[in-house]
């Protein structure tokens, strides 16, 4: 969007999920569903889906950081499955670019941009 565009206004969330990711590669197994779709679960499953998390979350939370270093107008919100951000303040172009210069890939998270017209919806 043109920074100088009065007749409409982005609203850019940023969705990050505890437990998947939005693509998973050819051969890869999301670890909850060794929990949730088994029959009979062992040890090992819990300690892949605890690996799992530890290097999501800490992903999850290093993206949150540069989004916040970047712009500080941001709404977070906590659900039981993810971490919600969302502003209408701060370009979507400029956070992919903080993330992506930062080593984040566009699986890690889910952007969802809308515009408002400021007389109604476009």
């Amino acid at each position: 969007m043109k920074p100088d565009n009065v007749t409409c206004v982005q609203r850019v969330r940023f969705f990050f999920y505890f437990y998947e990711k939005r693509e998973w590669l050819e051969g890869e197994t999301p670890p909850l569903n060794k929990l949730l779709k088994e029959k009979k679960v062992v040890p090992q499953a819990i300690r892949e889906l605890r690996e799992f998390l530890n290097i999501r979350l800490d992903r999850i939370a290093a993206m949150m950081d540069i989004l916040l270093t970047a712009h500080d107008n941001w709404a977070i919100t906590g659900k039981a499955d993810r971490i919600l951000m969302e502003t209408q303040t701060f370009d979507f172009n400029d956070a992919l670019k903080a993330l992506k210069d930062n080593g984040f890939n566009d699986d890690e998270f889910i952007l969802d941009v809308e515009y408002d017209r400021k007389w109604g919806l476009l």
